[in-house]
């Protein structure tokens, strides 16, 4: 069942689209706290206007990993906003999607911190740590689906 947001879409004729990407934080650990806060709340400002969902992991003290869904428009827009954003680096973007329906809908992004069914699934996949910049797309499917279903550390916008 689509939710609103889908519906609205769906009717103005829009396909919604999934994009993920993974980079590294350029912040030391004392300053890594608060860009994470900052990121969140410029994320829930900036999604809720332009009718974005996402989510956003964090984890190893270093790697980021976020996945958007919305209109392939505002989604180029918030692209071009953090391949600029200089709190992270070697920012790898996976293969956007079209998708019938958002599975991060009920947040404007969620986040969720190290969770250890992905410390499990990484292990799983070779990997020691939190390395997203390294998977595949295959690979990044797969976590998808631990992210989906993860219960959202904080309750964002």
């Amino acid at each position: 069942m689509l939710d609103a947001k889908n519906n609205e879409i769906n009717q103005l004729g829009k396909s919604m689209r999934q994009i993920c990407y993974a980079s590294t934080s350029t912040s030391d650990h004392v300053q890594l706290l608060q860009d994470v806060r900052d990121i969140l709340s410029e994320a829930c400002d900036f999604n809720t206007v332009h009718n974005i969902s996402g989510v956003l992991y964090y984890a190893d003290q270093q790697h980021y990993f976020q996945c958007l869904e919305g209109d392939e428009a505002a989604l180029e827009l918030l692209m071009s906003k953090l391949l600029k954003d200089p709190r992270h680096k070697d920012i790898k973007v996976f293969e956007a999607k079209t998708i019938h329906a958002a599975h991060f809908r009920a947040w404007g992004m969620k986040y969720v911190q190290r969770m250890s069914s992905v410390h499990t699934k990484m292990r799983e996949m070779g990997f020691a740590t939190f390395e997203p910049q390294s998977m595949s797309q295959q690979q990044i499917d797969q976590l998808l689906q631990d992210l989906y279903d993860a219960q959202s550390d904080e309750s964002l916008c």
